[in-house]
């Protein structure tokens, strides 16, 4: 163990470091290297809680550990210490029913000790490990805890100024999405209330058909509005109740009218057997409006194309992708694909409200999963949704 003075020095130097840090994978990276410096280990680890997870952030090590997997809270170690709110050493791994052995022997690991992230409401934990029989001293163990405490208050302080920083881009966006929608609900409006003003003075049966068209549709298009903005509304309130969703039969259901209504020959290539663990009504929701987008988008293609697969299976969540070979975007505001009430073409061109993906990401969301987009101009889009896999 070093002397006090230079273990003095190291903790007020990470504190230093640990109160200019912007960022979580700062924090983590600062905190498993110090770790690993005060219990003159071989390997360190900082651990995450979510929700009823135990997420390995990050790792300082000789060797590989577990950085980036998640484990359930009650199967780790860290989940232990989270839950007991103790620190625990473990001289040898193999002895200890609280070490789940399969994920350790892949590893160089022999013995650890793991402290929890503040003794009230852990937020994570902070793992040393050694590749022999080893036993760390007591103060050791007191010095990591003091580190804890320290990293406690720092993920505290991004959360304090990520807080601040969504207040100003929430309030920033809201301006902007009120714009969007009074000028969605004007439109329709004013053309109701024009083609009305006419039809009273007007004779001529024609003309009136012409303007009751006219103001059946504009009421159609705010209805529609609403709809919408009412399902953004309820998908953020609804309690889910997930199980086994075909997405295949599901997508082919909701495809086959929109076929139907295209008028016109589409490639469509829907993958045979994917499922996902999903409340089947906000399943269909999903689906439909990233199909109603592929059909939109590609509506000027002359060979249209539209696939849904699966590109890849994992160990709870697999990743599916809905592709096209439509209008595509502009890569650079990939980032506002999903925020309510944005578009990135212009509405005389690709109607719609503004309000179809940020439902579909919300949606992902609320499952627990992730959903990224790539694409160009002219080039087509594809959307890749990572959701939980069926049992």
């Amino acid at each position: 163990m070093k002397d006090p003075a230079a273990t003095g020095h190291l903790l007020t130097s990470v504190v230093e470091r640990l109160s200019t840090a912007d960022s979580v994978e700062r924090v983590t990276a600062i905190v498993a290297g110090a770790v690993r410096d005060l219990m003159d280990a071989d390997g360190a680890t900082f651990v995450l809680r979510e929700d009823n997870q135990c997420f390995y952030a990050d790792e300082d090590a000789v060797g590989p550990l577990w950085k980036g997997a998640r484990f359930p809270l009650t199967a780790c170690v860290s989940g232990w210490a989270m839950l007991h709110r103790e620190s625990v050493v473990i001289p040898d791994i193999y002895v200890d029913d609280r070490v789940p052995h399969d994920a350790y022997r892949p590893t160089f690991v022999q013995s650890m000790a793991m402290v929890p992230i503040r003794r009230e409401a852990p937020v994570g934990a902070l793992g040393a490990y050694w590749s022999t029989p080893h036993e760390p001293t007591p103060e050791q163990v007191r010095l990591v805890e003091v580190l804890a405490n320290s990293a406690a208050v720092a993920l505290e302080n991004l959360e304090l100024r990520g807080a601040v920083v969504r207040r100003v881009a929430e309030r920033d966006h809201l301006e902007s999405a009120m714009h969007t929608l009074v000028h969605d609900l004007r439109n329709p409006l004013f053309a109701m209330l024009g083609c009305a003003e006419l039809l009273v003075d007007e004779t001529d049966p024609e003309v009136v058909r012409e303007f009751a068209a006219t103001i059946l549709r504009s009421g159609q298009r705010l209805d529609a509005q609403i709809d919408r903005m009412l399902s953004v509304y309820r998908i953020t309130h609804a309690e889910l109740r997930p199980e086994a969703v075909d997405l295949s039969l599901l997508a082919g259901e909701i495809a086959q009218p929109l076929v139907r209504g295209a008028g016109r020959s589409i490639d469509l290539d829907i993958e045979d057997g994917m499922r996902a663990h999903l409340d089947p009504v906000m399943a269909d929701l999903m689906l439909r409006n990233l199909l109603d987008n592929a059909f939109k988008y590609t509506g000027r293609q002359e060979a249209p194309r539209i696939r849904l697969a699966r590109t890849s299976s994992g160990l709870r969540q697999d990743t599916f992708v809905v592709a096209d070979n439509g209008a595509g975007f502009d890569p650079a505001r990939t980032d506002d694909l999903f925020r309510p009430l944005t578009r990135l073409h212009d509405s005389r061109e690709f109607p719609g409200t503004g309000l179809g993906l940020a439902s579909v990401a919300r949606i992902v969301e609320l499952h627990g999963g992730a959903i990224r987009a790539e694409g160009s101009p002219g080039q087509g889009a594809s959307f890749y949704l990572s959701l939980p896999n069926a049992a």
